[in-house]
């Protein structure tokens, strides 16, 4: 068996832990999902001030109406009692617009009080939509905070764990390095097989006796007939 396997293998341990690290960084939610809430949440509270804020304008139009209303009132009770008119119809007629004015005012109070009432409601509508506004805020700074350390421990991480591949690297046999390399590119993460009951652990394949000899006695970088992967046999690798 070649003498760079154990190093190689430990190299692909290190491939795959650093593959792995890089996996559940990019699988880090940056909080989309209580943006998304935060989102949804404005919308519905802005939604509630438009409404608040058309009907206020409605209700301060109401209030003019009813100032105008008031003085128009005063103005015909005031000739309604004045004594100049006597004329019997044209006071009838006054009279009319008196009663009018009365119903008329009547129901805008009426229609007035029930503005306030749907104003008070949505203040209220308002106040709570805000404080749900700030509690998601609040959630979300927190997960930022959570995810941006989780974030960085990651990538911290993995520079560490870089380096450490650099230098195993660069004590490999560069030509078994760019053999395990090739054969990393063509067939993904696992390059290196371990040979344990006489077979691939990888394919399960079992090996010939021919294939077995070569790794007991050659030292040439031997490769599974069937997966093609390079075979690594611990047992033969006496420990450092």
């Amino acid at each position: 068996m070649h003498p760079a396997m154990r190093s190689l293998y430990e190299l692909q341990q290190l491939d795959r832990y650093i593959a792995e690290l890089r996996r559940t960084l990019e699988k880090l939610d940056p909080g989309e999902h209580i943006r998304e809430e935060i989102q949804r949440q404005r919308a519905i509270l802005e939604q509630i001030k438009r409404e608040y804020d058309t009907l206020h304008a409605e209700a301060v139009d109401q209030e003019l109406q009813l100032r105008q209303m008031d003085e128009k009132f005063r103005e015909v009770e005031r000739e309604l009692y004045s004594g100049r008119i006597t004329n019997p119809k044209e006071l009838a007629a006054l009279q009319g617009d008196l009663d009018y004015l009365k119903r008329r005012r009547s129901d805008l109070d009426m229609r007035l009080l029930e503005m306030w009432d749907k104003m008070e409601t949505l203040r209220q509508q308002i106040n709570q939509s805000q404080e749900r506004m700030n509690e998601i805020e609040m959630r979300y700074e927190a997960y930022r905070q959570e995810y941006e350390y989780r974030k960085a421990s990651l990538e911290s991480e993995i520079r560490f764990h870089e380096q450490q591949r650099d230098e195993l690297a660069r004590q490999i046999d560069p030509e078994a390095l760019a053999h395990y390399e090739r054969i990393r590119e063509r067939l993904g993460e696992i390059a290196i097989a371990k040979v344990v009951n006489r077979a691939c652990d990888f394919c399960h394949t079992l090996l010939t006796p021919y294939l077995l000899k070569q790794l007991e006695q050659g030292t040439e970088l031997i490769t599974c007939e069937s997966c093609a992967r390079l075979l690594y046999w611990e047992e033969l690798d006496p420990p450092r």
